[in-house]
C-alpha cells in the first residue's frame, strides 16, 4: 500500500492546479468584461462630448447671425473639427445595434442642423428651433441607450412629490 501516498499527492496537486486555472480563468473574464465596459464608457463619453460641443457651436454661429459664405465655413469647421465622424465609426465597431441606432440618429439630426446654419440660418427662424429640439431629443435618447448599455440608471426621472403621502410637519 506504500502507493497510496503518491496517488493521493498527485490528486491533491491536480485539484490544487485545475482550481488555480478555473479561478484565473474566471478573473480574467471578470477583467475582460469591466475592460470591455470601460471601453465603450470612454467612447459614449468621447462621442457624446464631441456631440454636445459642435450643437453647442453651431448654435453659437446661427445666434452671431453672421454672413451665408462665413457661416458656412464655420459650421463646417466645427464639424469637421469635431472629429465625429471617427468618433461615430469607433462605436461602430464596439457598441450593440440598440445602442448604435440612437447615435445614428444624433449624429444625423446634428448634422441636419449644420446644413441649417451653413446655409445662414438664424436662430430666428423656427426651423433651427425645431431642428434643434429633435437634436435635443434623439441626444437623449442616445444617452438613455448607452446607459442601458452599460448598466447604469442614472438619471432617472424625478416624478416629483407623491401627491397620496403624508406632508411633514414644519
Amino acid at each position: 500500500m506504500d502507493w497510496l501516498a503518491p496517488v493521493n499527492t498527485l490528486l491533491g496537486a491536480a485539484i490544487g492546479v485545475g482550481s488555480t486555472l478555473l479561478a484565473d480563468r474566471h478573473r480574467w473574464r471578470r477583467d475582460r468584461v469591466a475592460l470591455d465596459r470601460d471601453t465603450r464608457l470612454k467612447a459614449y463619453a468621447a462621442f457624446m462630448g464631441a456631440l454636445a460641443d459642435v450643437y453647442a457651436q453651431l448654435w453659437e454661429i446661427a445666434r452671431d447671425g453672421r454672413p451665408v459664405e462665413e457661416a458656412r465655413a464655420a459650421a463646417h469647421e466645427v464639424f469637421a473639427s469635431s472629429h465625429l465622424y471617427p468618433l461615430r465609426y469607433e462605436l461602430a465597431l464596439i457598441a450593440p445595434w440598440e445602442v448604435m441606432d440612437p447615435v445614428n440618429r444624433a449624429f444625423w439630426k446634428v448634422r441636419s442642423l449644420r446644413d441649417l446654419v451653413a446655409g445662414g440660418v438664424t436662430t430666428e427662424a423656427p426651423g433651427l428651433g425645431r431642428q434643434g429640439r429633435d437634436y435635443l431629443a434623439a441626444a437623449e435618447e442616445a444617452q438613455a441607450a448607452m446607459r442601458r448599455d452599460l448598466g447604469t440608471s442614472w438619471p432617472r426621472r424625478d416624478p416629483g412629490p407623491d401627491p397620496g403621502a403624508p406632508v411633514p410637519d414644519a
